[in-house]
């Protein structure tokens, strides 16, 4: 086997693993408060995620001035992401929140062009623009996408650009364990402080404080296995793998919550996974020929 088979069997772990741990929290979210459901997740998540930084030495690093700012903007970001996709989960079909947020590399890319000047050739633009557009084939007035739940998952996409530009600025200067690490303690902090404005902690069964650990345990493992993927494989192979989250999400959706996507619906996630990938192979081809004119 070699290392590019090995980075994608990563890959398509670690996108089914944080699936599953998302479906978990929706199904939870049926009966508990969502804050509470982040909350107690996130104990869980700190602890592990913590004893990992330690192992990386983040007890070693000493931020900058600068690093803290990029690494207060990068938690910020992680917050909004999980905030909102979880609320948007709680309110709309598993698979068609799924297929909106597909929309994040493209969306990436877009943000890096407007905040990293990075360049970008027209037949890219005219991708990302398809690709949105494949939004308003899943998002139409009287269906069930209609509404809230889609704008909270299109916020959800804004805090994946806002994580994924601090992260990109930052580079490798700190282990990613501790950017992990600080952004789940953070979460932790403020699903505790929504509990504490809005008064109340509902009854946890034992089964349902079982399927929240389950769901901590699941986001532990993809974190871990997407950094093993990055480790063996090479991006152009690996990266277009994530879209096996859209799969997921509608075999999820149908055998868990009975959700039946409709053809408009599925041809939208389909343009969106397309342009994605195409714009990947794009970006892509143009950093490996920008490398050789360094």
């Amino acid at each position: 086997m070699n290392d590019n088979t090995r980075g994608i069997m990563f890959m398509v772990l670690a996108v089914t693993m944080m699936l599953t741990s998302d479906t978990v929290l929706k199904f939870v979210a049926q009966d508990l408060p969502l804050f509470q459901i982040i909350f107690i997740r996130h104990l869980f998540m700190t602890a592990g995620l913590v004893a990992l930084a330690m192992r990386d030495g983040a007890h070693k690093v000493r931020p900058s001035r600068r690093q803290t700012r990029l690494l207060t903007l990068r938690t910020l970001g992680e917050c909004s992401v999980i905030c909102f996709y979880m609320y948007a989960l709680a309110m709309m079909p598993l698979g068609t929140a799924t297929a909106i947020f597909q929309l994040q590399p493209l969306a990436v890319t877009l943000a890096a062009v407007v905040f990293l000047s990075q360049p970008i050739g027209p037949r890219r633009l005219i991708a990302i623009i398809i690709g949105f557009s494949g939004v308003l084939l899943i998002v139409r007035p009287g269906t069930e996408a209609f509404g809230p739940g889609a704008i909270l998952v299109l916020l959800a996409v804004g805090g994946v650009c806002l994580r994924d530009i601090s992260t990109r600025i930052l580079g490798p200067s700190l282990p990613a364990t501790m950017m992990a690490a600080i952004a789940s303690a953070a979460l932790l902090v403020l699903s505790l402080a929504v509990m504490l404005v809005r008064g109340g902690w509902a009854p946890v069964s034992a089964s349902q404080l079982g399927l929240i650990f389950c769901g901590a345990c699941f986001l532990l493992v993809g974190y871990t296995a997407i950094a093993l993927a990055m480790r063996f494989g090479d991006i152009a192979a690996i990266s277009p793998f994530r879209y096996v989250s859209l799969v997921v999400g509608l075999i999820y959706g149908f055998v868990i919550f009975g959700e039946v996507p409709d053809v408009l619906m599925l041809a939208g996630a389909l343009i969106i996974v397309s342009t994605g990938i195409y714009t990947f192979v794009r970006e892509h081809r143009a950093s490996v020929q920008r490398v050789p004119a360094h």
